[in-house]
Order: structure tokens, then C-alpha cells, then sequence
């Protein structure tokens, strides 16, 4: 609150009315000036706390992201082996397990970014006193983050469904037509939701350099051939922004 002080003296003419005026429009214009000051410099500390933080935030997530990125490539080959043996038992049913191509697993792990940070810096006044640019940029990262872990999340329910029916049958290798079509379809399902977790990874990495081990075009058209053609992949290259360095 301001205090602003009239002069004790009286009145006695135009002269010091005017000057008892002029006295308190300068006050009031100095207690406005130093509250802004404050007020700015108050602001100023909180963003670079909000900047630490953020910054603190984000090395956590990049070890999440490059461990999901392990998760991906670790998976992959089960759920493809899982497709192929289930291919192979159509035309083989009855084969012993040490004969199938591949294997059945239904073990993963979900993936969850650190966020709240974020949220807190979103709750804060001090955000409007970044540059605009910025915050656009971590906007951005926390919500492309966001969707990969979205992708885990539908990965770990069709995982379920496919290990829920799996266990009821319990003898994959004499499944009829119709369990092996079902089985195939859940699995697919996995294949889909990791494909999409992998796509996310790569578009995290393509646009921001520190985060690292982002799965492979060539890795992400083995789960879901064929490869698109090659102008097409030129052409969205073309267009796509330049590798982002972390903020400062």
C-alpha cells in the first residue's frame, strides 16, 4: 500500500496550492516508481528459480526418455517374434516350443515423464515476464513428452488384453484359425501403440539435441513395414524445424 503524506504547512495562495499539488503527484510517482522496481526484481528472481527448476526437470526427463528409448528397442524384436511364431504355428500347430521362431512376453515397462515443475511454472505470474519464445519452447517439449506417455499407457492396456487372453488358452501352439487371428490382432495392437511411442521418441529427438537414443527410421518400419517411399521421406525432412539445443 502507498502512504502519501500531505504537507503540514496551510495554504495560503495559488502558488502553494499548485506546489502542495505538484509535491504529491512527485511522491506518488517515486512510491509507484520503487513498488514497480520491487516488483520487477521479485519477478525476475522467480524465473530464474523456474528456469532451475525446469532445467533440474529436464535432465530427470532426458534418463527417462533415453531408458524408454532402451524399452523400445528391448521390446521390438519380442512383439515381431511374437507375430512370426504366431504365423508359424498356423501352418505347424502342434510345435514344440523350442521350434517357434520367437517367443511370447507381456512384461514392460510404463513410461512417465516428470512434470511439475512445469505445472508449477504455469501456475505462476512470473511466466508472463519470459520471453514468449520460451516458454513456447518448453511448452512444446513437455507436451510432445506428454504423448509419448500417453502411447505407453495404451501399451500397457493392450498388453493386458493380449496377456489376459493368452493365459486363458494357455497352449498357444493349438490355437484354431480364430484364437490365432484374435491373438494376432492383440499383439498387433502392442506392436501399434509401441510404434507410436517409438515415432514420438524420434520427433523428440529430431527437434531437441540433448535428448538422445531416439529409435531409427529403419527400427520403426520393422515394426510397421513397408518403409514409405523415398521422396516422401525427403519431403517431410524438408519441411521439418532444425534440432533445438536445451534452453539456458
Amino acid at each position: 500500500m502507498l502512504d502519501v503524506h500531505a504537507p503540514h504547512e496551510a495554504v495560503r495562495s495559488w502558488k502553494d496550492f499548485f506546489i502542495h499539488i505538484a509535491a504529491i503527484a512527485v511522491g506518488l510517482l517515486i512510491a509507484i516508481g520503487l513498488e514497480q522496481t520491487v516488483e520487477y526484481f521479485h519477478h525476475r528472481h522467480q524465473v530464474e528459480e523456474i528456469r532451475r527448476s525446469l532445467a533440474e526437470e529436464r535432465r530427470i526427463n532426458e534418463i527417462i526418455f533415453t531408458s524408454a528409448c532402451n524399452e523400445f528397442r528391448r521390446y521390438a524384436p519380442i512383439l515381431l517374434g511374437s507375430l512370426q511364431t504366431l504365423t508359424y504355428l498356423r501352418t505347424h500347430q502342434g510345435a514344440a516350443q523350442s521350434q517357434w521362431p520367437g517367443r511370447f512376453s507381456f512384461y514392460i515397462s510404463i513410461v512417465h515423464f516428470q512434470d511439475s515443475a512445469w505445472k508449477i511454472a504455469l501456475q505462476s505470474a512470473a511466466l508472463a515476464y519470459m520471453p514468449h519464445a520460451e516458454v513456447q519452447t518448453y511448452s512444446d517439449v513437455y507436451s510432445r513428452l506428454a504423448e509419448i506417455s500417453d502411447h505407453s499407457v495404451d501399451e500397457f492396456h493392450a498388453v493386458i488384453r493380449a496377456k489376459t487372453f493368452m493365459l486363458q488358452l494357455t497352449d498357444p501352439s493349438s490355437f484354431n484359425s480364430e484364437q490365432s487371428i484374435q491373438a494376432y490382432s492383440l499383439i498387433s495392437d502392442v506392436v501399434t501403440s509401441l510404434y507410436l511411442m517409438g515415432v514420438g521418441e524420434r520427433n523428440v529427438a529430431s527437434s531437441y539435441s540433448d535428448f538422445h537414443g531416439s529409435p531409427t527410421d529403419m527400427e520403426l518400419y520393422a515394426l510397421i513395414p513397408p518403409a514409405p517411399a523415398k521422396q516422401d521421406v525427403e519431403a517431410v525432412r524438408e519441411l521439418a524445424p532444425p534440432p533445438m539445443n536445451r534452453e539456458k
